[in-house]
């Protein structure tokens, strides 16, 4: 009797241990939450190493890290606990690219990273006010909502080119949904004079911040984080690239502004 007292201890003892290991698994968000906290680069690495990792470590995945303040020792130990993401892949393909693809835009949202490609908009002119606001010019996306749709305020790692500032190469839009099934933006217009430019009722604004560490940037860019000053509210939206109006060397082919759309619900 007494043995098998003790066997039913050390299979509940089995058990217990078995849920807490369970419990103390620890992905991206979880790190990027003790780094936001202003934990000790000791306490974030103690906590990896004794949590399960289900980490994403794919390229993208490690530059938004690194935009929250990850350390090289917290990445590394990220790298070396195992996770989730395309770990075999993600280095050599960022090393064979040259860097960090100025074609693209990682979102970053509760802990998680994802890549954005870019769209090339329809352009519309037509007469404001029956004529007495003058002529306009519109930047038209097809369909009244993104395909992305995300609940929240997200951020953004964006590629400048070194010889523009990041708040010139870029705008944060809230698109106005038409009825005729699509989402627009006014890109230029006046009734005496006519001024260029997304319509300052339509620009979100944002912050730029340059990364500390710019070694995952092509050559002749550098890498911003983008953070929207003010919670996002219920909309249609795209951050807009001045691709066309300014040199980017080597991308972006069509001599055209890049739209990076979602919706936020």
């Amino acid at each position: 009797m007494k043995r098998i007292h003790h066997l039913l201890a050390a299979v509940l003892a089995s058990t217990v241990l078995a849920q807490g290991a369970l419990a103390a698994q620890i992905t991206n968000a979880d790190v990027i939450k003790l780094l936001e906290a202003g934990m000790p680069e000791e306490v974030v690495l103690e906590a990896i190493e004794n949590g399960r990792g289900r980490f994403d470590t794919s390229a993208n995945a490690l530059i938004a890290l690194k935009a929250k303040g990850a350390t090289p020792n917290v990445l590394k130990a990220m790298l070396q606990a195992g996770g989730t993401g395309d770990k075999t892949s993600a280095a050599p393909r960022a090393k064979a690219a040259g860097g960090y693809n100025p074609e693209e835009i990682t979102m970053i949202l509760d802990g998680k990273s994802s890549t954005m490609q870019y769209i090339i908009p329809q352009h519309r002119t037509a007469a404001r006010a029956l004529g007495f606001g003058g002529m306009a010019t519109y930047a038209s996306l097809s369909g009244e909502h993104a395909q992305r749709r995300i609940t929240g305020t997200p951020e953004f790692i964006v590629s400048v080119p070194r010889n523009a500032q990041a708040t010139n190469y870029l705008t944060l839009a809230n698109f106005a949904v038409r009825r005729n099934g699509t989402r627009e933006v006014m890109t230029g217009g006046g009734y005496m004079s006519y001024s260029s430019g997304i319509h300052k009722s339509r620009v979100v604004p944002v912050k730029s911040e340059a990364l500390p560490d710019q070694s995952a940037a092509r050559e002749g860019f550098m890498l911003y984080k983008i953070t929207p000053e003010k919670p996002l509210e219920r909309g249609e939206y795209a951050l807009v690239l001045y691709t066309g109006e300014m040199r980017t060397a080597g991308f972006f082919a069509q001599a055209a502004n890049s739209y990076f759309d979602f919706g936020v619900d």
